[in-house]
Protein backbone atom coordinates (compact mmCIF):
# COMPACT_ATOMS: atom_id res chain seq x y z
CA UNK A 1 0.00 0.00 0.00
CA UNK A 2 1.40 3.68 -1.03
CA UNK A 3 2.19 5.52 1.97
CA UNK A 4 2.23 9.25 2.11
CA UNK A 5 5.25 11.24 2.76
CA UNK A 6 4.42 13.16 5.36
CA UNK A 7 7.33 15.09 6.21
CA UNK A 8 10.62 16.13 4.78
CA UNK A 9 13.10 16.32 7.35
CA UNK A 10 16.88 17.83 6.52
CA UNK A 11 19.70 16.49 9.10
CA UNK A 12 23.10 17.81 9.32
CA UNK A 13 25.76 17.08 12.05
CA UNK A 14 27.40 20.06 13.78
CA UNK A 15 31.07 20.16 15.22
CA UNK A 16 30.12 18.51 18.91
CA UNK A 17 33.46 20.06 20.31
CA UNK A 18 31.63 23.54 19.81
CA UNK A 19 28.85 22.56 22.35
CA UNK A 20 31.10 21.52 25.30
CA UNK A 21 30.14 23.17 28.68
CA UNK A 22 26.68 23.43 30.42
CA UNK A 23 23.05 22.98 29.55
CA UNK A 24 23.19 27.53 29.60
CA UNK A 25 26.51 26.86 27.13
CA UNK A 26 24.44 24.40 24.96
CA UNK A 27 21.77 27.17 24.81
CA UNK A 28 24.07 30.00 24.08
CA UNK A 29 25.89 28.05 21.44
CA UNK A 30 22.64 27.26 19.85
CA UNK A 31 21.43 30.51 19.95
CA UNK A 32 24.86 31.52 18.38
CA UNK A 33 24.45 29.07 15.35
CA UNK A 34 20.95 30.15 15.18
CA UNK A 35 22.01 33.67 14.24
CA UNK A 36 24.63 32.52 11.61
CA UNK A 37 22.25 29.93 10.19
CA UNK A 38 19.12 32.88 9.73
CA UNK A 39 21.32 35.21 8.69
CA UNK A 40 23.02 33.10 5.82
CA UNK A 41 19.43 31.84 4.18
CA UNK A 42 17.88 35.48 4.48
CA UNK A 43 17.80 35.87 0.83
CA UNK A 44 16.35 32.07 0.38
CA UNK A 45 13.33 32.19 2.86
CA UNK A 46 10.21 34.61 3.19
CA UNK A 47 10.98 35.11 7.02
CA UNK A 48 13.10 33.26 10.24
CA UNK A 49 10.91 33.19 13.13
CA UNK A 50 12.07 32.91 17.19
CA UNK A 51 15.44 31.31 18.12
CA UNK A 52 17.03 27.94 18.82
CA UNK A 53 16.32 28.63 22.60
CA UNK A 54 13.50 26.48 24.49
CA UNK A 55 14.83 22.92 26.30
CA UNK A 56 11.78 21.15 24.58
CA UNK A 57 12.79 17.59 25.36
CA UNK A 58 14.89 15.16 27.66
CA UNK A 59 15.42 11.92 27.30
CA UNK A 60 17.57 8.59 27.84
CA UNK A 61 17.42 6.53 24.62
CA UNK A 62 18.82 3.19 24.10
CA UNK A 63 19.18 0.93 21.01
CA UNK A 64 18.63 -2.70 21.18
CA UNK A 65 19.68 -5.55 18.67
CA UNK A 66 20.74 -8.94 18.70
CA UNK A 67 24.75 -10.15 19.25
CA UNK A 68 25.37 -10.13 15.71
CA UNK A 69 23.33 -6.72 15.10
CA UNK A 70 21.20 -8.92 13.07
CA UNK A 71 17.67 -5.81 13.20
CA UNK A 72 20.58 -3.56 11.78
CA UNK A 73 21.66 -5.16 9.41
CA UNK A 74 17.77 -6.05 8.28
CA UNK A 75 17.43 -2.03 8.08
CA UNK A 76 15.72 -1.98 11.31
CA UNK A 77 16.31 0.11 14.30
CA UNK A 78 14.09 -1.08 17.72
CA UNK A 79 14.85 2.12 19.71
CA UNK A 80 13.54 2.64 23.82
CA UNK A 81 13.22 6.36 24.89
CA UNK A 82 12.67 7.57 28.48
CA UNK A 83 11.00 10.90 29.62
CA UNK A 84 14.00 11.83 32.32
CA UNK A 85 11.03 13.89 33.65
CA UNK A 86 7.95 11.71 33.92
CA UNK A 87 9.49 8.29 33.13
CA UNK A 88 7.34 7.55 30.60
CA UNK A 89 8.75 4.91 28.15
CA UNK A 90 8.04 4.28 24.34
CA UNK A 91 9.70 2.15 21.84
CA UNK A 92 10.14 3.06 18.42
CA UNK A 93 10.28 -0.20 15.29
CA UNK A 94 11.57 2.03 12.46
CA UNK A 95 12.63 0.50 8.93
CA UNK A 96 14.84 2.71 6.55
CA UNK A 97 15.82 2.19 3.15
CA UNK A 98 16.97 4.61 0.40
CA UNK A 99 14.44 2.81 -1.51
CA UNK A 100 10.67 4.31 -1.24
CA UNK A 101 8.97 1.26 -2.61
CA UNK A 102 11.03 -1.07 -0.42
CA UNK A 103 10.87 0.29 2.61
CA UNK A 104 6.90 1.01 2.48
CA UNK A 105 6.23 -2.66 1.71
CA UNK A 106 5.43 -3.81 5.20
CA UNK A 107 3.05 -3.77 7.75
CA UNK A 108 4.53 -1.11 10.87
CA UNK A 109 1.23 -1.75 13.05
CA UNK A 110 1.53 -1.80 16.71
CA UNK A 111 0.40 -4.97 18.47
CA UNK A 112 -2.15 -2.72 20.44
CA UNK A 113 -3.44 -0.77 17.58
CA UNK A 114 -5.08 2.21 19.52
CA UNK A 115 -1.29 3.04 21.25
CA UNK A 116 0.82 2.80 18.03
CA UNK A 117 1.65 5.80 15.99
CA UNK A 118 2.73 5.60 12.62
CA UNK A 119 4.09 7.72 9.91
CA UNK A 120 6.23 7.66 7.03
CA UNK A 121 8.82 10.01 6.37
CA UNK A 122 11.65 11.21 3.93
CA UNK A 123 15.12 11.66 5.90
CA UNK A 124 17.61 13.86 3.53
CA UNK A 125 21.26 14.05 4.81
CA UNK A 126 24.82 15.48 3.33
CA UNK A 127 25.55 15.49 0.86
CA UNK A 128 22.15 14.96 -0.26
CA UNK A 129 21.55 11.28 0.46
CA UNK A 130 17.54 10.10 0.82
CA UNK A 131 16.26 7.25 3.31
CA UNK A 132 12.63 6.87 3.40
CA UNK A 133 11.57 5.63 6.83
CA UNK A 134 8.46 4.14 8.26
CA UNK A 135 8.25 3.69 12.30
CA UNK A 136 5.62 3.20 14.91
CA UNK A 137 6.17 4.20 18.27
CA UNK A 138 3.57 3.34 21.06
CA UNK A 139 4.18 3.43 25.39
CA UNK A 140 5.35 0.95 27.37
CA UNK A 141 4.63 -0.09 30.69
CA UNK A 142 7.72 0.75 33.53
CA UNK A 143 7.95 -3.18 34.06
CA UNK A 144 7.85 -3.86 30.61
CA UNK A 145 11.69 -6.03 29.78
CA UNK A 146 13.53 -5.24 26.49
CA UNK A 147 15.71 -8.49 26.84
CA UNK A 148 14.82 -11.17 23.75
CA UNK A 149 13.39 -10.56 20.01
CA UNK A 150 9.93 -12.10 21.41
CA UNK A 151 9.72 -8.68 22.98
CA UNK A 152 10.09 -6.24 19.60
CA UNK A 153 8.51 -9.46 18.07
CA UNK A 154 4.98 -9.49 19.98
CA UNK A 155 4.85 -5.01 20.08
CA UNK A 156 5.19 -5.46 16.58
CA UNK A 157 3.84 -8.39 14.79
CA UNK A 158 4.98 -8.23 11.37
CA UNK A 159 8.58 -7.88 12.20
CA UNK A 160 9.30 -11.13 13.37
CA UNK A 161 8.10 -12.63 9.97
CA UNK A 162 10.53 -10.32 8.37
CA UNK A 163 13.48 -10.35 10.13
CA UNK A 164 15.74 -13.61 8.93
CA UNK A 165 16.20 -16.54 11.51
CA UNK A 166 14.13 -14.73 13.80
CA UNK A 167 13.85 -16.37 16.91
CA UNK A 168 11.54 -15.57 19.78
CA UNK A 169 13.89 -16.73 23.09
CA UNK A 170 16.91 -14.74 21.47
CA UNK A 171 18.02 -12.55 23.67
CA UNK A 172 19.10 -8.71 22.70
CA UNK A 173 20.78 -6.49 24.13
CA UNK A 174 21.56 -2.29 24.57
CA UNK A 175 23.91 -1.88 21.28
CA UNK A 176 27.40 -0.60 22.87
CA UNK A 177 25.95 -0.62 26.11
CA UNK A 178 25.06 2.78 25.41
CA UNK A 179 22.73 5.15 26.94
CA UNK A 180 22.34 8.63 25.55
CA UNK A 181 20.98 11.46 27.74
CA UNK A 182 19.36 13.98 25.01
CA UNK A 183 18.56 17.21 24.86
CA UNK A 184 16.00 18.68 22.18
CA UNK A 185 16.40 22.26 21.84
CA UNK A 186 13.18 24.18 19.73
CA UNK A 187 11.74 27.06 19.36
CA UNK A 188 12.91 28.40 15.62
CA UNK A 189 11.20 28.22 12.10
CA UNK A 190 11.71 29.70 8.62
CA UNK A 191 8.88 30.59 6.05
CA UNK A 192 9.15 29.02 2.87
CA UNK A 193 5.92 29.69 0.93
CA UNK A 194 2.55 32.07 1.70
CA UNK A 195 0.18 30.30 0.24
CA UNK A 196 -0.52 27.88 1.63
CA UNK A 197 1.83 29.17 4.17
CA UNK A 198 4.88 26.63 5.00
CA UNK A 199 6.92 26.40 7.52
CA UNK A 200 9.87 24.61 8.30
CA UNK A 201 10.78 23.76 12.19
CA UNK A 202 14.25 23.54 13.05
CA UNK A 203 15.84 21.83 15.91
CA UNK A 204 18.71 21.07 17.27
CA UNK A 205 19.64 17.26 19.36
CA UNK A 206 22.52 17.12 21.62
CA UNK A 207 23.47 13.41 22.74
CA UNK A 208 25.66 12.93 25.83
CA UNK A 209 27.09 9.86 26.94
CA UNK A 210 25.34 8.94 30.62
CA UNK A 211 28.35 7.81 31.88
CA UNK A 212 30.62 10.09 30.35
CA UNK A 213 31.18 13.72 31.12
CA UNK A 214 27.72 15.20 31.39
CA UNK A 215 29.19 19.06 29.75
CA UNK A 216 30.53 17.06 27.09
CA UNK A 217 28.06 16.25 23.93
CA UNK A 218 29.35 13.19 21.78
CA UNK A 219 27.31 13.83 18.87
CA UNK A 220 25.01 17.79 18.04
CA UNK A 221 22.84 17.80 15.53
CA UNK A 222 20.64 20.27 13.30
CA UNK A 223 17.63 19.78 11.34
CA UNK A 224 14.62 21.28 10.02
CA UNK A 225 11.62 19.61 8.76
CA UNK A 226 7.90 20.76 7.17
CA UNK A 227 5.32 18.28 6.43
CA UNK A 228 2.33 17.54 4.32
CA UNK A 229 -0.13 14.73 5.55
CA UNK A 230 -1.09 14.31 1.68
CA UNK A 231 2.44 14.61 0.41
CA UNK A 232 1.45 17.79 -1.55
CA UNK A 233 4.98 18.79 -2.08
CA UNK A 234 5.48 21.72 -4.38
CA UNK A 235 8.62 22.36 -6.79
CA UNK A 236 8.69 26.15 -5.15
CA UNK A 237 8.98 25.45 -1.42
CA UNK A 238 10.90 22.22 -2.52
CA UNK A 239 13.65 24.51 -4.23
CA UNK A 240 14.16 26.68 -1.38
CA UNK A 241 14.37 24.09 1.29
CA UNK A 242 17.01 22.54 -1.22
CA UNK A 243 19.03 25.69 -1.63
CA UNK A 244 18.63 26.27 2.23
CA UNK A 245 20.59 22.64 2.82
CA UNK A 246 23.05 23.75 0.06
CA UNK A 247 23.79 26.85 1.71
CA UNK A 248 23.84 25.34 5.30
CA UNK A 249 26.36 22.67 4.09
CA UNK A 250 28.42 25.14 1.49
CA UNK A 251 28.56 28.39 3.93
CA UNK A 252 28.91 26.79 7.46
CA UNK A 253 32.02 25.04 7.68
CA UNK A 254 32.96 26.77 11.19
CA UNK A 255 29.65 24.66 12.56
CA UNK A 256 29.32 21.87 9.96
CA UNK A 257 30.99 18.32 10.56
CA UNK A 258 30.29 16.95 7.01
CA UNK A 259 32.49 13.33 8.00
CA UNK A 260 30.62 13.73 11.11
CA UNK A 261 28.28 10.25 12.13
CA UNK A 262 24.83 10.61 12.72
CA UNK A 263 23.01 9.50 16.07
CA UNK A 264 22.20 5.66 15.01
CA UNK A 265 25.63 5.52 12.98
CA UNK A 266 27.52 6.24 16.34
CA UNK A 267 25.56 4.24 18.58
CA UNK A 268 26.19 1.40 16.07
CA UNK A 269 29.84 2.26 15.51
CA UNK A 270 30.24 1.83 19.45
CA UNK A 271 29.29 -1.80 19.30
CA UNK A 272 30.73 -2.77 16.31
Amino acid sequence: MKQNVVSREYKVMLQQERFIGSQDDLLQKAGEFWNDFKGLIQDIVIDTDGSLNEVKKERQIRFYDTADRRIRKSNYVFRERVDINTGKREVTLKYRHPDRYISQDRDMTAANVKDGKTKFEEDIKLPFFKLYSFSTKQPISNNKNLNKLNDPGKLYPDFKKRLKSYQKNEPIEVVGDFTAREIVIAGADFQIRNTPKVEADCALIAWYDLRGEKDNPVVVEFSFKYENKKEEYDGEASQKVYDVFSRLKENLAAWVDSDGLTKTAYVYSRGS
